[in-house]
């Protein structure tokens, strides 16, 4: 069952995640929603921006990562997406293939509605597509 408030939408994004400590790696973004996304990674990649693989600090409280990607417009033009996240999860789903959560704490002014919009786009584009098959 889909527990989900936001809808999500599948997608192949390059971004960019800096940790904390201004460790900074590529990632590739498989999904994103109005709530987070989730980003494909290496195992090595992972531990460089969550302490050994936990995505829970000493203190207890989650990592924070700071995500910038570009979301494609339907005109062929890029919207630049810049947030602070939390890790939510992170899962191995390979040998040596992660997947992390992240849940958005904060987003540049304005990139929320920009985001928004790129969502809508996709699951209306993802809609015709089911249609025209």
């Amino acid at each position: 069952m889909e527990r989900r408030i936001y809808p999500r939408v599948a997608t192949r994004l390059p971004a960019i995640v800096m940790s904390e400590e201004g460790v900074q790696l590529r990632a590739l973004v498989s999904d994103i929603s109005g709530d987070g996304l989730c980003m494909e990674c290496n195992t090595i990649e992972r531990d460089l921006v969550t302490p050994h693989g936990r995505f829970v600090r000493d203190d207890g409280k989650p990592v924070e990562l700071f995500v910038e990607l570009d979301l494609p417009n339907e005109n062929g033009s890029k919207t630049h997406i810049q947030a602070r996240c939390h890790v939510s999860f992170s899962r191995r789903v390979a040998s040596n293939r992660c997947m992390l959560g992240l849940r958005y704490i904060d987003l540049e002014q304005g990139a929320y509605q920009r985001l928004l919009h790129f969502i809508d786009s996709m699951l209306q584009h993802n809609a015709f597509s089911q249609c025209a098959s």
